[in-house]
């Protein structure tokens, strides 16, 4: 049954028109955009979720968009008493805080095509690693020498949990992406960069620390009608696109885009 469903005998119509479409799931936790019209219905609307969905123990409302260097946004607990979890995707088990890291359980499915492409014995980098949704399944499914960067300190305290929740090693660099040309003397076969919204400036650091003919999987925010300029500005900045796919929409006309780039010889 619908959350609509739910409460159509508890809200007016023009309060059920106000009714968020859908809402995020990590772990046992439910995200929620509620939107100040219905503040007063803000506990009804979590407790409804929870009968629509029973396997979850906390309702959160996302007060602000995510925002600053931890990438974290402001919450509401609506519903339970904590806002850690356990979360599950492609064989893989996650422990997170959604209030102090961040983490879109929206692409899963990224996650999952590039364990599958990286190929054994690579030389990998993630950054932006977080608690590790793209790092950990690339180790598992892929023997290959990995590094994780975040510059969130909570972020990568999971990230080491998580390695040993997963039975596998990685390293763990706590460190502004920013300083990746200092911090790292050798070259990579293969970086992947799910880079902050607005932040496309982070492609042009890396090619120092590309190996020749490796690979970057770019992930950027844009809106519909800027994509073929941004398609001709990648390729007259030196890069070949292998891949570009839609990754989901993020805000109104803005959607998430992935790249995989090569640079030309």
């Amino acid at each position: 049954m619908s959350l609509r469903s739910l409460l159509l005998d508890k809200l007016p119509p023009e309060k059920l028109s106000l009714l968020p479409r859908g809402f995020e799931v990590i772990g046992d936790i439910a995200i929620i955009n509620i939107p100040p019209t219905l503040d007063e219905e803000k506990y009804l609307i979590a407790e409804a979720l929870s009968i629509q969905r029973k396997d979850l123990k906390t309702v959160l409302r996302k007060l602000n968009k995510i925002e600053g260097p931890a990438r974290v946004a402001d919450f509401e607990l609506l519903l339970g008493k904590r806002t850690t979890t356990l979360h599950r995707e492609n064989g893989c088990v996650f422990q997170l805080d959604v209030t102090k890291t961040f983490f879109s359980g929206k692409m899963y499915y990224e996650r999952g095509r590039i364990a599958q492409i990286v190929k054994d014995g690579e030389d990998v980098l993630v950054l932006f690693a977080g608690v590790g949704p793209f790092l950990v399944p690339i180790r598992i499914k892929k023997k290959v020498n990995i590094t994780g960067l975040d510059n969130n300190r909570e972020a990568c305290t999971f990230l080491r949990k998580n390695l040993e929740l997963n039975y596998i090693e990685a390293n763990i660099i706590l460190g502004d992406a920013r300083n990746m040309n200092n911090l790292f003397r050798k070259g990579f076969d293969r970086i992947v960069m799910p880079a902050p919204y607005g932040q496309d400036f982070f492609l042009d650091m890396v090619r120092s620390i590309m190996r020749p003919g490796g690979c970057v999987h770019f992930y950027t925010f844009k809106k519909d009608f800027e994509m073929p300029h941004f398609r001709r500005l990648l390729e007259e900045k030196g890069w070949k696109i292998g891949f570009f796919r839609d990754c989901g929409d993020v805000a109104p006309r803005v959607k998430r885009y992935v790249f995989d780039l090569h640079l030309r010889e």
